[in-house]
């Protein structure tokens, strides 16, 4: 299948079991576009990003990251990805300039590239000072910070990230926020990114997919979903989603 999208979902299942934790939604995201990932705890956003790196098997349907095929050629995807999950651990003892360089060398960079980009994105993230520190002590904002450097380490052309200002102050959000944006905009980095910090999706996004329950309740360009459902902010869209879907 011939496609200019940067993502392509078709009728994309996960069942666990007798559970369905995504049930066969579709949706596209353009070359270069941030696009907002909404729903609440369990929705099927974690498991629709980690389907896309093939980190979790689809049931059924199809999806393409970058025109190559998901389940067949994830290890291209991969490389080709910077990933952030909601939850994850990384290694106490190591410092973040020794984590970056390992996860370089996961990526079969070459040492010296590997270590030009990580001095930049300590740089970028104001990790420098503690860049020889062991991650054991850092706080959930440095954490953060060091999850989202790995992400950025490969200079991704796609990048998913779950939940990724979750920990992070007022002056971290906005300055991932303008990151975001200038990877968009500057290098043609296309984002997608979960939050359930909704005006963070309506600053950013001109395109959302909103899942409740793990369906697809909307889709689609943020003014008009607003418009259509008769409401003035992100929150009241939402709001008037989840209650149809009640109703």
């Amino acid at each position: 299948m011939t496609t200019t999208h940067a993502i392509d979902v078709e009728g994309l299942t996960k069942r666990f079991g007798e559970v369905t934790a995504v049930d066969e939604i579709t949706f596209a995201v353009e070359p270069g576009e941030v696009f907002g990932f909404m729903g609440h705890n369990g929705a099927g956003k974690t498991t629709t990003l980690r389907m896309l790196l093939g980190l979790t098997p689809l049931t059924s349907g199809s999806a393409r990251v970058l025109g190559r095929e998901v389940g067949r050629e994830t290890i291209e995807i991969r490389r080709t990805a910077g990933y952030l999950p909601a939850h994850y651990t990384l290694p106490p003892d190591m410092t973040p300039r020794q984590f970056l360089h390992y996860v370089g060398a996961m990526f079969g960079l070459p040492r010296g590239v590997v270590a030009a980009r990580a001095e930049a994105l300590l740089q970028r993230f104001d990790l420098v000072r503690a860049a020889d520190r062991a991650l054991r002590g850092f706080s959930t904002g440095m954490t953060q910070k060091v999850g989202l450097a790995q992400a950025l380490l490969n200079e991704p052309r796609v990048l998913l990230l779950d939940e990724p200002t979750s920990g992070l102050d007022p002056l971290g959000r906005h300055e991932l926020l303008e990151l975001l944006r200038e990877l968009a905009r500057d290098k043609g980095v296309t984002v997608v990114f979960s939050s359930h910090i909704l005006s963070d999706v309506e600053a950013l996004c001109r395109r959302v997919a909103v899942l409740h329950r793990a369906r697809l309740v909307a889709f689609g360009d943020v003014e008009h979903l607003k418009a259509q459902h008769g409401v003035r902010t992100m929150d009241d869209l939402y709001l008037a989603l989840v209650r149809k879907e009640a109703a």
